[in-house]
Order: C-alpha cells, then sequence, then structure tokens
C-alpha cells in the first residue's frame, strides 16, 4: 500500500508553489503603483528571468530545427499574455476594492469558465455534478460578498471584477495549453516567456491610457517588484509546474486552493481585513465547491 501512496516530494513542491503564490495579492497593497504599472513590471520582470531559459530551449537539437515553423503555438501563447493581461489588471482592481482574500477566491473560479469553454469549444461534456458545484460556489460567493456591500461603495464593483479575472484566468490556461501541445509546440520556458513579455508590453499600454504612472517612488518599491515578478511570479509557478505531473489530479487541485487559504490569512493578519462568520462560511463552500469541480473534469472527446 506504501507504494500506491504519491511520493512526497512533488506534494511538498507544489504546496510551496501554491503558497508563494499566496503573497502576491500583498504586493498589490505593498507597491505604491497602480494596477496596470504592478502588472507591467510583474510580467516585464518574470519575462527577463525566463528569456535565458526560453533561449536555451530553442538552441537544443530538435527545438532548433522546429523553431521558424512554431508561429501558430508563438500566436496563442501571444493570446495567453493577452488573457494574462486583463486577468492581472482586473484582479489587482478587485483586491484594491474588495480584499486580498476574495479577489483571490474569485479568480479560481476559472476551473468553471474552463469547463464552460472546453465544452464550448473542444467537445467537453459538462457534467451535472459540475453544475451543482457552481451553483454551491454561487452561493458561497454571495455569502462573501454580502457583508462587505455595507462597507464599501465599491465592494460589489470588485466582486464582480474578481468573477471576471476568473474569465480572463480560464482564457490564459487553455491558451496557454494549447500553445504547448500540438505537432510544433512550444516548451513551458519560451511559451511562458512570450506570454509574460505580451502581458508586459499590454500592461504598459493600459497604464499609459488609464493615466497611471510608470515610475517607481523608491528602492523599496522595486525590491518588491523584483520579488513579485521574479521569486513569486516566476518562482512559484516554476515550483507548481515541477511538481504538479507528478501527483494524483485530486491531490495536485486541493493543494492548489491553498492560495485563496493563505491569501485569506494574509488579509486578515496583514491588512486586517474583516473575515466574519458569514464570510468564513461562504469561503468554505466556495472552496468545497471548487475542489469537487476540479477533480471532475472528463477528458475531452
Amino acid at each position: 500500500m506504501a507504494e500506491l501512496n504519491p511520493p512526497r516530494a512533488p506534494l511538498l513542491l507544489v504546496a510551496l508553489g501554491a503558497a508563494v503564490i499566496s503573497v502576491t495579492a500583498l504586493f498589490v497593497k505593498w507597491i505604491a503603483l497602480g494596477p496596470a504599472a504592478i502588472g507591467a513590471y510583474r510580467c516585464g520582470l518574470g519575462a527577463f528571468a525566463l528569456l535565458p531559459l526560453a533561449w536555451l530551449s530553442s538552441r537544443t537539437g530538435a527545438n532548433r530545427q522546429a523553431a521558424p515553423r512554431r508561429g501558430a503555438a508563438t500566436g496563442w501563447a501571444a493570446l495567453a499574455g493577452a488573457c494574462f493581461a486583463a486577468d492581472l489588471f482586473a484582479w489587482h482592481k478587485s483586491i484594491l476594492y474588495s480584499g486580498t482574500g476574495l479577489a483571490t477566491l474569485l479568480a479560481n473560479t476559472q476551473v468553471f469558465w474552463v469547463a464552460l469553454f472546453s465544452a464550448l469549444l473542444l467537445g467537453e461534456r459538462l457534467t451535472r455534478r459540475l453544475g451543482v458545484c457552481a451553483l454551491l460556489a454561487l452561493v458561497g460567493t454571495v455569502m462573501l460578498a454580502l457583508p462587505g456591500l455595507e462597507r464599501s461603495p465599491v465592494h460589489l464593483q470588485g466582486v464582480l471584477l474578481g468573477l471576471l479575472t476568473g474569465v480572463f484566468y480560464a482564457g490564459y490556461y487553455m491558451s496557454l495549453r494549447t500553445a504547448q501541445r500540438g505537432e510544433r509546440p512550444l516548451g513551458v520556458a519560451s511559451a511562458l516567456f512570450v506570454s509574460s513579455a505580451t502581458a508586459a508590453a499590454l500592461l504598459v499600454l493600459a497604464a499609459l491610457a488609464t493615466g497611471e504612472p510608470l515610475a517607481l517612488a523608491s528602492s523599496t518599491d522595486f525590491g518588491l517588484l523584483v520579488l513579485l515578478g521574479v521569486g513569486a511570479h516566476v518562482g512559484g509557478w516554476a515550483l507548481i509546474s515541477r511538481g504538479m505531473p507528478h501527483v494524483p489530479a485530486a491531490s495536485g487541485s486541493l493543494l492548489l486552493l491553498l492560495q485563496p487559504v493563505l491569501a485569506t490569512l494574509w488579509g486578515v493578519l496583514v491588512f486586517t481585513e474583516p473575515f466574519g462568520t458569514v464570510e468564513a462560511a461562504g469561503t468554505l463552500l466556495s472552496l468545497a465547491a471548487i475542489y469537487a469541480a476540479s477533480v471532475s473534469r472528463t477528458p475531452p472527446r
């Protein structure tokens, strides 16, 4: 029986990666920049860190020969970057309006949007169980949102932006997955580099269009941005990507829910964000629904 249990090292990698990315929401409140500018620096620094890995990957034998014929995969990676830019902009706004925990939990509703998009575009089957999970997650979201409506006039906007984050997150996931599949796929480092660079460029344009300053106010902000872009953005997902293929789907999905759980905890401890009985019940209900949905997906036909 012991041999059937998954190795501990991959489980620890996924758990550590989820814990690392859980702190990214805190940087949005710590850094004295707007949502688009923070996202631009995060993706730009992440792309800079990924560039050597992407270059080395493209110089290997088979990859070097196929590189000129990867236009379609590169296009999908660029589309993933566009979705990620919209994802970060909406998520950062949601954090400022509704808090780190709620915004991060709502972003994880992407599992339902992935299922819907997969059914419409890839022919996957929507199950009754998935519909029940979506309904329960919606009830949990309402329980989370109601107390904050009395405290802040922009709380509802934050909730809607958080749900929109899940839509863009699903688009990012599906586009990036497509870029790494097919006859001439991109490697992980190359796909992440293209998507990060694209997202950075679009977020710079968004910052300029909305009048957000891009100049850093202090060296402290630059240090925080380096931690966000290289440590959390690249390092956290590198840990998850390394461990996820070697753990069961149910275990991996459960471990990834550490991100919204810890983000909620950090928000309460660091920023004293309110978290009463109703919010706790809504969080537990939503987490249970997201977990049940993430392990009930059927393979594409």
